[in-house]
């Protein structure tokens, strides 16, 4: 009976160093996947960047060729060509104004009158491209009832092709030498945004603002200031060098990636059509402003005091306040601690100061006192 014992035993441990050796073996074969597919998403990702430096590089000197100069997309300005970049607009929302251009070469025995009409009709193309195109969410155009004539008029959706015929007789002409010294012939006309231009567009993405932050618990003034802020709700919004798409200026890399797993469960930063995409961008902007909230600054027991830590957060990440209380971004160590109980305790009025005074990143000081200033002025109903 003990022998019998002893072999069921011996057979069990046999068993059991073979069951372990088996699963070392499959921990070290699924670590050796996972870092084949981290090698190979990277390498995916650095390959893809490349691609759109060499595109970004080509386009790029195609415009300065005929242009003398490169206009981009900014935050606040949505710059758009044609097809072969000789017509561009320009629509500024900080400054209320709409520039639209045509860009010629100058022939050697030019025909003025067929020239002009060849850049009226590509000014005519892009006013119309620029005045049709329509957001995802309300599915209306992004300028629909914004923009005046001349004559402060404000262009209808129903008349967009008049209006377009009416304003390109308005063209003003100017010459310049390009690079390779070439005479081109620019034509110009200016439009103006109509005053509330803001209120206009927000009011077509409020339905949506509203139903995100009473999804994810936040205040509505909160996430409206933010976008005032960010891009003066422009969908269009786009920052090539912080790589921030959208209203809500949502770095891929950063708060895309964590709002594509915290949201969506998907462990990859989400691509620039998604983020140009309003509810998309919307839901990660609101949905990264609950994040912050929950997984930086929960300890944080003062309300307003945990706010504007979000919003430095939103800016400059959570290492920017780690800076103003402590004076180190990482490695916080017995620091820890006593900086959330100074967060939680301090006068409000007193940390805003702090943190506008002693935030090392001057962009960061500055956006704390602007979207604050945006709830207080504009969202404080």
């Amino acid at each position: 009976m003990k022998k019998l014992f002893f072999t069921i035993l011996m057979l069990g441990l046999i068993y059991l160093v073979a069951a372990q050796d088996s699963f070392e073996d499959f921990k070290q074969q699924e670590e050796a996947s996972r870092e084949q597919y981290m090698q190979e998403q990277a390498q995916a990702e650095a390959n893809y960047y490349n691609q759109q430096d060499s595109l970004f590089t080509q386009y790029k000197e195609e415009i300065e060729r005929l242009w003398n100069e490169f206009k981009e997309s900014t935050p606040k300005e949505w710059v758009s060509y044609n097809s072969d970049f000789s017509g561009r607009s320009s629509v500024d929302f900080e400054e209320d104004q709409i520039q639209v251009e045509a860009v010629l070469e100058q022939e050697e025995t030019p025909d003025q009158p067929q020239q002009e009409e060849k850049a009226k009709e590509i000014i005519k193309e892009q006013v119309k491209s620029i005045l049709e195109e329509k957001d995802k969410i309300t599915n209306k155009p992004i300028l629909k009832d914004q923009v005046t004539t001349s004559n402060n008029e404000v262009i209808e959706e129903d008349e967009i092709e008049k209006a377009a015929e009416e304003i390109v007789e308005e063209t003003k002409v100017t010459t310049f030498k390009n690079k390779d010294g070439k005479t081109m012939v620019k034509y110009q006309i200016n439009l103006s945004l109509v005053p509330n231009h803001l209120k206009k567009r927000i009011e077509g993405y409020r339905p949506t603002i509203e139903k995100l932050c009473k999804k994810y618990d936040v205040d509505k003034s909160l996430a409206l200031a933010i976008i005032h802020s960010e891009s003066y709700f422009n969908p269009k919004a786009y920052n090539r060098f912080g790589n921030a798409y959208g209203m809500m200026q949502i770095v891929p890399k950063y708060a895309g990636l964590t709002m594509n797993n915290y949201i969506y469960k998907r462990n990859q930063p989400p691509t620039s059509d998604q983020l140009f995409n309003p509810e998309i961008n919307l839901e990660m902007g609101i949905g990264y402003l609950r994040w912050l909230a929950d997984n930086k600054w929960d300890k944080v027991a003062n309300k307003t005091n945990r706010m504007y830590c979000v919003i430095s957060s939103y800016n400059g990440g959570p290492g920017s306040i780690y800076k103003a209380m402590t004076g180190r971004m990482t490695k916080i160590g017995d620091k820890w601690e006593p900086m959330f109980v100074d967060l939680s305790t301090i006068d409000s009025r007193e940390l805003f100061n702090k943190l506008k005074r002693e935030i090392p990143f001057e962009e960061t000081r500055k956006y704390i006192v602007t979207v604050t200033d945006n709830m207080n002025k504009f969202y404080s109903d």
